[in-house]
């Protein structure tokens, strides 16, 4: 399931659609490189019980949630609008800005994957996401903030489910990489940065604090280098504010393009899912929490 860095680079390069997310030279996940157990609250790493909410097909009351956008902010989208300026990209999947359950507002991003696609049939991805340029493009630090509500967790273990990709596309400082949720409810980095040690990184075992499903998550993704050409750095994740996870020594570029959404790139089968992402912020300068 692991594609060649000499494979990945002309496939992306012909569309953005057609990036892999998950790289590197094996198909055996390399361990995480973290050299401390995963910190924050603790948690017992299962799923919430809670029945999902179905939403109100065409529009409801409107999200009770709130969230703020913050000056200091590069950007922030809270789906009102609709798509706008964001580029679209699906394929077995459809996304669109609707009303059926909005965390804040009356919109969010919702994002639904077909059930029974198979990438060992030959049948593609199952995925769907807006696309938008990063400007500034990535220095050294920048900070991703969104409310996620999912349904389920990816059905098989092999089939991480995308939320986040930092992209660069410029010739000559070509990689990205992406944040994922996997099936006992941990997060995964995949890196296909084509930087040393490019690969698949997954958090624990064990999941001291995973993702949710059946309810709005908090979800932070925090992404530093030490200096504007470090090769490496760190990204880390948080749940409601808790920090659940740091990957450590992690290929960076100059990041000039983010995605979000949900899917996934390798589907094994099982790849139906309904996700609801709301207010959207991007930052330069700070963590902007979840408020």
């Amino acid at each position: 399931m692991r594609f060649k860095a000499t494979l990945l680079l002309p496939l992306a390069l012909l569309a953005l659609g057609a990036m892999p997310a998950c790289s590197g030279d094996s198909d055996d996940p390399k361990p995480d490189a973290g050299d401390s157990p995963d910190s924050g609250t603790s948690d017992s790493g299962t799923p919430d019980s809670g029945t999902p909410d179905s939403g109100t097909p065409g529009g409801g009351d409107g999200g009770t949630g709130t969230a703020s956008c913050p000056s200091h902010a590069l950007f922030c989208e809270t789906f009102e609008s609709g798509q706008g300026s964001w580029d679209e990209q699906k394929t077995h999947a459809t996304i669109t800005a609707d009303g059926t359950k909005p965390h804040t507002g009356s919109r969010s991003l919702h994002v639904v994957t077909e059930d029974g696609i198979d990438e060992k049939q030959g049948e593609g991805e199952a995925i769907a996401r807006w696309i938008r340029s990063l400007s500034p493009t990535f220095s050294t630090q920048l900070f991703v903030r969104a409310h996620v509500f999912m349904t389920s967790l990816p059905g098989d273990f092999g089939q991480m489910g995308t939320f986040f990709v930092l992209f660069s596309d410029a010739g000559n400082d070509f990689g990205g990489f992406e944040l994922q949720v996997i099936q006992d409810t941990g997060f995964a980095l995949d890196d296909w940065s084509a930087r040393n040690g490019q690969g698949w990184n997954r958090q624990g075992p064990p999941v001291n604090l995973g993702m949710s499903t059946g309810r709005w998550v908090c979800l932070e993704w925090e992404v530093r280098r030490p200096t504007a050409s470090s090769t490496h750095g760190t990204t880390t994740v948080y749940v409601d504010g808790a920090k659940a996870h740091e990957f450590t020594e992690i290929g960076m570029r100059s990041f000039n393009t983010f995605m979000v959404g949900y899917g996934f790139v390798h589907p094994q089968g099982p790849s139906a899912s309904e996700t609801w992402i709301d207010n959207v912020a991007v930052s330069s300068t700070q963590r902007i929490g979840c408020e």
